[in-house]
């Protein structure tokens, strides 16, 4: 049997060879996002790294206690935890040992918003390791963390507090992944920095212990407590991680569809071959073995071949993510075992499945089908194919209708992308059911050109099955194309929409990513003359009520109640802004169902310093693009400082004075400034620009397997056709005549396929559109019809000319033979 199957893979080649390509390509990809998303699941950074090598570490309390619903003790780790007092510095410093560690915002020009300075000694304990120069001796000397090697005897200007200050590269240290650092000598940056973080203490512990006092003393793993990034890096994965896990499951959808289809499409293609084996005394268990065997031969060699491809560019997917900002310079993707079995058998598994599917009909197959020439009455949809594509469609629909009631799924691709994979799945599947009266409709014009185009018009619906085959794969290009390309520039919108009309005030500066306004910048701001200036920073409050029991984290914006009143429009839902004030708390109304509140109620809000306070909730806010928004009076900031400052100017201000002031008070500072319109559209193709890119990614690797299983179904079809070309060759028909018929009818086709995606992306588009609309109100919604018609346009093109192509080589001048001879 094994013979057997070998021989007759040989002999069908052609056919055997798009399902081989369409299973290794799929494979391939596949291996390549497994390994990705299995590097950012196995990437071990737990436990302490700035603080790896240090025995002890000395800090003010950095956890917060509250108890869960059983009255079990719970601990959240404290964000900004204070300074030590210098009676704890000076205890400790008579145990032994000590090394004072100081963090403090320090930025090279150019350098990251987070860019944070220590003294040189504290390098010590993590350890940083000089890749060049040495350490600094003098005040204006500096080593950079994971610099530039050419930077070493370059003078450079670094912001401090909001000063700048000439210093001189001595030396680059190795790059970390958890921080971007900047050594000066101990004098230096106490001088820069007299507050303590941190002692690292090295005598006995049990004299620092007492010697700590209240403070907390961490040794072991709970070092990590100390540590800015308690995550190991997860935060700097997420991007990483919503890329390839999106990528993977919207492709490893296309791709195991298609190798399914195609799959059982070879399959179907040699009723006539199975049937002349059952003529010659082949059981229905025979052909069965034979066929399934023959697809287990062919996927293990072409899942094998995959795995090798994605082995082989992994190197090249990671580079990209790194140079696109979507993973980290420290990200790498290790070519392991683990994801590469499973990619092997995703694609051993959807083969066999898609064989598997037709193999029971291929056993079934009368002797007597030897003799038949038709193949197009048979039916296209299997009640499988039935009841799996109702199910997805049907599934799909209602994640859509969910939507509108969280809204804000409908903001997040990477959230809603669900949608389109069950909706346009399920229409793809459904292909056949659909196809015949969308036929009719796409080859109606047709029914008017003469007898040509009618003979075109009735080919492409007698042959369903080829039919199906060729459009099936233009509704998943056209439909995900249409859902992928048109969501990103719909939340975009949307979300520019409900900022807008959230905003009152006419600027805003903002500081750049992980970096914050200082306090001289705040306070210029805030002392312009005719203007309300609302200074927002932000922080996480741990909700607690009665005995402490933990309610939930809320994201909050500390932030002057009056100035916030005049710089933003709230929807008010349940009480007022009027009773805004220190020992008030503003939440949105969906958070405070999940939380259990409303307005009136009282709750204990631990701040980022650790301490807590009791608020009332003065009022609850709608739904805002924004999500999850908490607001409290600028009194419990708890150390931190703002990121972003609105400013409104007053009624006959000057807003070109206003403008020049904010940008003087600005100046060489990471912070940018710009009216309040053209900051939100700003963020809006930001926003958009990212997502885009994330779709595009996704929506590139789809289109280009779609276009592959197109040509595919059609150079397997072309040899299967000689019989009824030669026919059509007899009526007179020459060979430019055969070749525009099989053109025109692999349009139609195509047509189809078209007209039952841009459905598909139809349904996407309207669920989005109504979940976005009730969360930002009426927004200008707009579709790239350009990028959708291109899209349709290639699957077109691609399918008539594979078919014209493959007709063209499986003819070959013998139309008159192959219509006297058996083939």
């Amino acid at each position: 049997m094994v013979r057997l199957a070998l021989a007759t893979v040989r002999a069908r080649a052609v056919s055997f060879a798009g399902a081989f390509l369409a299973l290794a390509l799929g494979v391939g990809i596949i291996a390549m996002m497994t390994l990705a998303l299995w590097a950012v699941g196995t990437t071990d950074l737990s436990g302490p790294q700035r603080y790896a090598a240090a025995p002890a570490v000395v800090t003010q309390p950095v956890t917060y206690k509250l108890t869960d619903d059983d009255g079990d003790p719970r601990e959240f780790p404290i964000a900004r935890p204070g300074d030590l007092p210098a009676r704890t510095v000076s205890a400790l410093a008579a145990t032994g040992r000590t090394v004072e560690d100081r963090s403090f915002s320090a930025r090279l020009p150019g350098g990251p918003g987070d860019q944070v300075g220590h003294p040189w000694s504290t390098a010590a304990f993590t350890p940083y390791r000089l890749a060049s120069g040495r350490a600094p001796r003098a005040a204006d000397e500096i080593v950079v963390g994971g610099g530039d090697a050419a930077l070493v005897g370059k003078r450079v200007e670094v912001a401090v507090g909001g000063t700048f200050a000439g210093y001189r590269v001595v030396g680059v240290t190795d790059l970390v992944w958890f921080e971007d650092a900047v050594f000066f000598t101990d004098a230096e940056a106490r001088r820069l920095a007299p507050g303590v973080r941190a002692v690292v203490a090295y005598g006995p512990l049990d004299r620092v212990r007492s010697a700590a006092g209240p403070a907390s003393v961490l040794t072991g793993d709970a070092r990590l407590l100390a540590e800015a990034d308690q995550e190991g890096g997860r935060d700097q994965l997420r991007d990483a991680e919503g890329m390839a896990g999106t990528s993977l499951m919207i492709v490893a959808f296309v791709a195991v569809f298609v190798v399914i289809a195609t799959f059982a499409f070879v399959v179907d293609q040699r009723r006539r071959e199975l049937a002349l084996f059952r003529t010659i005394g082949a059981t229905p268990w025979q052909v069965r073995r034979m066929v399934l065997l023959e697809a287990l031969l062919l996927a293990s060699v072409a899942s094998a071949l995959g795995c090798l491809v994605g082995a082989r560019f992994a190197a090249l997917l990671r580079d990209f993510m790194v140079d696109k900002d979507i993973a980290p310079a420290w990200y790498e993707i290790d070519v392991v075992w683990p994801p590469l079995l499973i990619a092997f058998a995703a694609g051993l598994l959807s083969a066999m499945l898609g064989t598997a599917a037709v193999s029971w009909k291929a056993g079934r197959v009368k002797p007597a089908e030897a003799l038949r020439e038709a193949t197009g009455s048979r039916r296209a949809l299997t009640p499988v194919r039935l009841v799996l594509g109702v199910a997805l469609l049907g599934l799909g629909l209602y994640r859509s209708v969910s939507a509108v009631d969280s809204p804000l799924t409908a903001m997040s691709m990477q959230n809603y992308f669900p949608v389109p994979v069950l909706i346009v799945g399920g229409c793809a599947l459904l292909t056949p059911l659909l196809l015949r009266p969308v036929l009719f409709l796409a080859s109606w014009p047709l029914g008017r050109l003469g007898a040509g185009a009618m003979i075109v018009r009735e080919g492409a619906l007698f042959a369903g099955r080829r039919t199906a085959s060729v459009a099936a794969p233009v509704v998943l290009a056209l439909g995900l194309g249409g859902a992928l390309l048109t969501a990103p520039v719909a939340a975009g919108d949307a979300g520019a929409a409900g900022l807008r009309a959230q905003a009152r005030a006419d600027f805003t500066m903002v500081a750049d990513d992980g970096a914050t306004i200082g306090a001289a910048t705040r306070e210029k701001v805030l002392a312009l003359p005719g203007v309300r200036a609302a200074a927002l920073t932000p922080g996480e409050l741990r909700l607690s009520g009665a005995k402490d029991r933990y309610i939930g984290t809320l994201s909050s914006w500390a932030v002057d109640p009056k100035a916030l009143a005049a710089t933003q429009d709230l929807k008010i839902t349940e009480g007022s802004l009027d009773r805004f004030g220190d020992r008030q708390l503003v939440l949105d109304e969906d958070t405070a169902a999940e939380f259990g509140i409303k307005a009136g109620d009282e709750v204990k809000a631990g701040l980022p310093d650790g301490t807590a306070v009791n608020l009332t909730v003065a009022a609850l806010t709608g739904p805002s693009v924004l999500g999850e928004t908490g607001y409290v009076s600028a009194a419990h900031a708890a150390g931190g400082e703002p990121t972003r400052i609105d400013v409104e100017v007053g009624r006959g201000g000057d807003r070109a004075a206003v403008a020049a002031a904010l940008r003087e008070a600005a100046r060489d500072q990471p912070v940018e400034v710009a009216p309040m319109a053209e900051f939100l559209d700003e963020v809006r193709d930001d926003q958009q620009e990212q997502a885009r890119l994330a779709t595009l990614i996704v929506f590139a690797l789809a289109l280009g397997y779609a276009l592959l299983a197109i040509a595919n179904t059609l150079v397997m079809a072309a040899p299967g056709r000689r019989r009824e070309l030669a026919a059509l060759n007899l009526t007179g028909a020459t060979r430019g005549d055969t070749l525009k018929y099989v053109a025109a009818e692999t349009a139609v086709a195509a047509v189809a396929g078209g007209i039952l995606g841009a459905v598909a992306a139809g349904l996407v588009v309207a669920g989005q559109r109504a979940a976005l609309t009730k969360l930002a109100g009426g927004f200008a919604f707009s579709v790239p019809w350009g990028a959708v018609i291109a899209v349709g346009a290639a699957c077109a093109a691609v399918a008539v000319t594979v078919a014209v192509v493959a007709t063209r080589f499986f003819l070959r001048g013998r139309l008159l033979d192959l219509a006297g001879k058996g083939e």
